[in-house]
């Protein structure tokens, strides 16, 4: 595809983060000499049981550099409104944006992501030079995503965008990676203030080492949690009840992954998986996932429970473990290795809900040495 930088001058694109601790922001005035201007503000809920809950480690605000992908479906006509298509610039007709200060911004070639799929870094497309404002109902979806995948299935080549797990939280990026944050807005009509609200479609684990157990080098010591759905690297999906009204799809790709019934709308589905011999994106649900139920919908044997994670340390003896929602059919195990020792405590919680935040005080029992 050629590599093309459109330039709409009727449409400007202002984008506008309030980092809040409430569901509201306050809207930019929207006016360029007598033209329409598309202004986008966003807020993030905060973690359910947490007043100041990607975002940074809180949870409360985005952070330089943060991602986010917008796709937008019309789903009461039949043709394709400006908006819902990128002219296939973009795997899912997605826009893709980058947190910069106060605003957001397009990704770049300079980021580094081959959006236009010709194995080389990109500009995304720009959403100021699609968009329009129909007279129609307007579905927008947005959520994080922190990884490229890029892949060759029977012949073409794929190339998504996407939220992905980390199963080792150690370093904060990986830790707030894999915090997915979503968000959706239905407009009765093409609109050109749109506000997303993100919520958190993962569950975070608030961890404390209680004061009367010993550590020897508390600054130093790993914290892992055993027993947890095998999902390292794997992709975050979320249903988008909407998604089979999508018109622009690719092979593999969002509708595929994201279709599921009206009361799914929202939820963690499950991890994306690949089959070629179907030549389609299936779902791998967590023990505790709902079953999708959308026209385009396929799954697969749901994900062992033989997982290890690794806690991301927020001080000493304070730790926090992003986990997927699911429900657990075992006890997960708590490790915390100091040095040579390690203690063990099974984590009594078996259901993880997602929003929600669980604080847990470690008392360990057994003590080992290495």
């Amino acid at each position: 595809m050629k590599h093309i930088l459109c330039i709409s001058a009727a449409f400007l694109l202002l984008f506008t983060l309030t980092a809040v601790t409430s569901c509201s922001s306050d809207d930019v005035v929207s006016s360029a000499d007598g033209k329409g201007v598309v202004t986008i503000t966003s807020d993030v809920m905060p973690f359910d049981g947490e007043e100041n809950s990607r975002v940074n480690v809180a949870g409360n605000s985005f952070l330089d550099g943060d991602f986010i992908r917008l796709k937008i479906i019309c789903p009461f006509v039949s043709s394709t409104e400006r908006g819902e298509t990128t002219d296939g610039y973009s795997s899912d007709a997605m826009y893709y944006l980058k947190r910069s200060g106060n605003a957001w911004v397009r990704v770049m070639a300079a980021d580094g992501f081959d959006i236009y799929g010709t194995y080389s870094p990109s500009n995304s497309p720009d959403i100021g030079s699609y968009y329009e404002a129909q007279q129609t109902p307007y579905v927008y979806v947005a959520s994080t995503f922190s990884e490229e995948r890029r892949f060759v299935a029977n012949g073409s080549l794929y190339d998504h965008l996407t939220p992905v797990f980390h199963a080792n939280q150690t370093k904060e990026k990986h830790y707030r990676a894999s915090d997915v944050l979503w968000a959706q807005t239905f407009m009765q009509t093409g609109a050109w203030n749109i506000h997303l609200g993100f919520q958190h479609k993962m569950a975070c684990l608030d961890i404390t080492i209680a004061d009367g157990v010993t550590l020897t080098d508390a600054a130093n010591a790993v914290l892992t949690l055993e027993g947890m759905p095998d999902i390292d690297q794997a992709e975050i999906v979320i249903g988008d009840y909407y998604a089979d009204a999508s018109k622009i799809n690719s092979g593999y790709g969002y509708q595929q992954k994201s279709s599921c019934s009206y009361e799914n709308n929202g939820k963690v589905l499950g991890v994306a998986v690949n089959d070629e011999v179907a030549k389609r994106a299936k779902i791998a649900p967590m023990t505790g996932n709902p079953v999708p139920g959308g026209g385009n919908s396929q799954t697969v044997a749901a994900v062992p429970n033989t997982g290890t994670y690794t806690a991301y340390m927020v001080g000493a003896r304070h730790y926090r473990l992003i986990v997927p929602p699911c429900v657990l059919t075992t006890n997960a195990v708590f490790w915390l290795r100091d040095g040579s020792k390690r203690y063990s405590v099974a984590l009594e919680n078996k259901t993880f809900v997602e929003g929600k935040l669980y604080p847990v005080t470690l008392k360990p029992v057994t003590e080992n040495e290495e």
